[in-house]
Order: C-alpha cells, then structure tokens, then sequence
C-alpha cells in the first residue's frame, strides 16, 4: 500500500520513468513479467514484492506446522530480513534519477529519488519494512513461548 500512495501523492512522474528507477524497482529480485513496466513503478518498489511474499505466502505456509519450532523459524527469518532492510537503506543505493553523478545521503530528501534509489524516501521505505519484520519476529516469539509452554504441560 505504500508504493502506490506514495507513486499517487508525493513521487515525480519524471522519476517514475527514468529507466534507471523502473530498472530497480521492477526488474529485482522479482521481475514482473505480468505488470508492463509503465505500471510496475507506481505498484512496486525494488524488493517490497519480496517482503509481501514473505508476509503473506511464506509464513502462512510455515505456520501450517504449527510447532514451536516452525515459530521459532519465522522469528530467525524475520529478524534477518530486518537485518538485511537494515543494511539496505544505506549500501543498497543508486545515484539519483535526476543528477546520475549524484549520491544524496540517507538522511536527506532528495526530488530525483523516490522509494527506490537514494535519499530519506528511500531510507524511510526500508525502515518501515524493518518496523513490520521485526513485529512478525516479536509475536512469532510469543506465539513460540506460549506453545512450548502448553506443549511441556503435556
């Protein structure tokens, strides 16, 4: 939901098309071959198919287990992808859409950026996703707790 807000309210048309942002923001890690690419950029942002697959195929299909230790293995895979969102907010970055010379910091908003390449944008989107991984971790944890609790009661 935050890529088309984001796409619809605050992002530049301009940078929307530059093919240097529909590169990143469509062609990895999941290439979209069922959305053409002037509608990729406004749906999708880099690897947020990626964490949206996680969230909704990934752990439903290992929750299907059920047992403590299924929990405790979405608790270890959402803690690393926060890790790796972490991590991403600052080395997994492209010069701006705008000035292709231009590297602009983390911590600051940049026109030619959007959610994809550089900037506060960028670093915000990575961090919002770390905030929901990292929730996913904590109530898998309890979940895991309250399970192998019952589960020695037995």
């Amino acid at each position: 939901m935050i890529v088309p807000l984001y796409s619809a309210f605050v992002a530049d048309p301009k940078v929307l098309a530059d093919e240097q942002y529909v590169t990143a923001a469509c062609g990895w890690p999941l290439a979209s071959p069922l959305i053409p690419e002037p509608i990729c950029p406004y749906l999708f942002a880099g690897e947020s198919p990626l964490t949206v697959l996680y969230c909704l195929v990934v752990v439903p299909l290992l929750l299907l287990g059920g047992g403590p230790r299924t929990l405790l293995a979405i608790v270890v895979l959402s803690l690393a992808l926060a890790l790796v969102q972490i991590f991403g907010a600052f080395f997994a970055t492209f010069p701006s859409a705008l000035d292709p010379d231009f590297y602009p910091s983390p911590f600051r908003r940049e026109a030619g950026c959007g959610l994809v390449l550089c900037g506060l944008d960028h670093s915000l989107f990575h961090f919002v996703q770390v905030l929901l991984l990292l929730a996913m971790a904590f109530f898998a944890y309890r979940a895991h707790r309250i399970v192998a609790i019952r589960r020695s009661r037995l």
